[in-house]
C-alpha cells in the first residue's frame, strides 16, 4: 500500500511539472489577451489532459488504486499552482494592443495607395472605337481601388486596367498616373460589338460613297453631306470610313434610304464636335426668325395629347426625315401639318386634340 502511494506520488510529480508548466504558459497568454484569471477548474483539466494522454485516467477508470488516485490529487495541485503562477507573472508584463501585436507578427503595418478615377465629364472616349453608355461612366466616376504602395507604376496601371475590363467589361483603357498615383488622362471604349448593336430600331446602316472627304475622318465624327441630287444632309454622325475607297457609313432613318439609294456624295464636310449629333432642319418662325427643329418640344406637345413617349419619338422622326428634303427654312405651319399627318395614322383622336391647338411656335412646344 505505501509503495503504491509513493509509485503515485512520484507519477504525479512528474506529469504534474509538466501539466506546471504547460497550464502556467496557457494562463500567461489568457490573461494578458482578456485581462481576467483562468479558471482553476479549466487548468486542473489541462493538467489531467497530460496524464490523460499518458493513459493515466483511463488506467484509473478500468482499475482505481490509491497509488493512481494520489497522482490525480498531486497534478491537480501542481495545474492550479501553474495557473496561479502564470497569472501573476502576466499581471507585471507591459500591456500592448492585439492589433499591435499582430502588426508585429506581420512585420508592420503595410502602405497601400489609392487610384481614383476621374468625374464622369473626365472620363473621355477612345478615338476610332466605340464608345461606352454614358450611365457605365457615371458608375465608373470618382471610383476608388486600393492597391499595395510598393507597387512599381506601371504595375499599379496594369491592376487598374485589369480590373475595369474584367470587372465591367471594357473593350479597352487608356490610363496614365503621376508619380503620386493621382489619374492625369483616362480614357475607355466599348467591346467590338458590330455595327448592328449600334443601330437603334428604325433605323438603318447606309454607306455612301464620296468624291472627297477629309482626311483623318474618323467614326463618331459629325458631318455634313451633299449629295449629287444637290439634296443636304445638314448634321449626321459617321459610324465606319473607308479612306481608301472612300465610302463613310451613316446610322439613319430608314424613310432615308431612298434618298441616298444610288446618290454619291460630291462633298463630305465635317463639323465641330460640339454640333449635334442628329440632322439639323432650319425652321422659319411666323416672325420671320429662323431656328433649329427642335425635336424635344415637340415630343413634349405630342405628349401632351395623350401620345406615349416611344410613339412621339417614332413620329418625330419619321417628320425629321420628311421635311429634310426639302429646302430650308421650313415654316411651322409645314411642320405641324406633317407632324398631323403622321399621328392620324397612329392615334386618329391624338392628331384632333393637336390639330385644334393653336397655331405653332417653337418657343411654345
Amino acid at each position: 500500500m505505501v509503495v503504491e502511494g509513493l509509485s503515485g506520488l512520484v507519477e504525479g510529480v512528474m506529469f504534474g511539472t509538466v501539466g506546471f508548466f504547460i497550464v502556467m504558459i496557457l494562463s500567461i497568454v489568457y490573461r494578458y489577451f482578456t485581462n481576467e484569471k483562468l479558471s482553476s477548474f479549466l487548468g486542473i483539466l489541462f493538467g489531467l489532459g497530460v496524464f490523460g494522454f499518458a493513459g493515466g485516467l483511463l488506467s484509473i477508470l478500468e482499475e482505481p488504486t490509491v497509488g493512481r488516485a494520489i497522482s490525480v490529487v498531486t497534478i491537480s495541485i501542481f495545474t492550479v499552482w501553474g495557473v496561479n503562477t502564470g497569472d501573476k507573472m502576466a499581471e507585471k508584463m507591459p500591456k500592448k494592443s492585439a492589433s499591435a501585436i499582430l502588426d508585429g507578427i506581420r512585420g508592420g503595418k503595410t502602405a497601400y495607395t489609392t487610384v481614383k478615377l476621374p468625374n464622369a465629364r473626365l472620363i473621355y472616349d477612345m478615338a476610332g472605337k466605340p464608345r461606352v453608355p454614358d450611365a457605365l461612366k457615371d458608375e465608373l466616376a470618382e471610383r476608388e481601388f486600393t492597391l499595395p504602395a510598393d507597387l512599381p507604376l506601371e504595375d499599379i496601371t496594369n491592376r487598374v486596367k485589369r480590373r475595369l475590363i474584367t470587372d465591367w467589361g471594357i473593350g479597352d483603357v487608356e490610363l496614365e498616373l503621376d508619380q503620386e498615383s493621382k489619374v492625369i488622362h483616362f480614357a475607355i471604349a466599348a467591346k467590338e460589338r458590330g455595327l448592328s448593336a449600334a443601330i437603334p430600331e428604325g433605323s438603318v446602316a447606309i454607306p455612301i460613297e464620296c468624291r472627297v472627304i477629309p482626311s483623318n475622318l474618323a467614326p463618331g465624327d459629325s458631318v455634313k453631306i451633299f449629295l449629287e441630287n444637290n439634296e443636304v444632309i445638314e448634321i449626321i454622325e459617321v459610324k465606319g470610313v473607308n479612306e481608301e475607297q472612300r465610302v463613310i457609313t451613316i446610322v439613319a432613318d430608314q424613310s432615308l434610304l431612298e434618298t441616298f439609294r444610288d446618290n454619291k456624295a460630291s462633298l463630305v464636310v465635317a463639323l465641330p464636335s460640339a454640333t449635334p449629333k442628329s440632322p439639323a432642319i432650319s425652321v422659319e418662325q411666323k416672325s420671320g426668325e429662323i431656328e433649329e427643329f427642335k425635336l424635344q418640344k415637340i415630343i413634349n406637345s405630342l405628349k401632351k395629347v395623350g401620345v406615349t413617349d416611344e410613339a412621339a419619338k417614332q413620329i418625330v422622326r419619321k417628320v425629321q426625315a420628311k421635311l429634310s428634303k426639302m429646302d430650308p427654312p421650313i415654316s411651322t405651319r409645314l411642320i405641324k401639318t406633317a407632324v398631323v399627318e403622321e399621328l392620324e395614322k397612329e392615334n386618329p383622336e391624338a392628331a384632333k386634340k393637336l390639330k385644334n391647338r393653336k397655331p405653332w411656335d417653337l418657343k411654345a412646344f
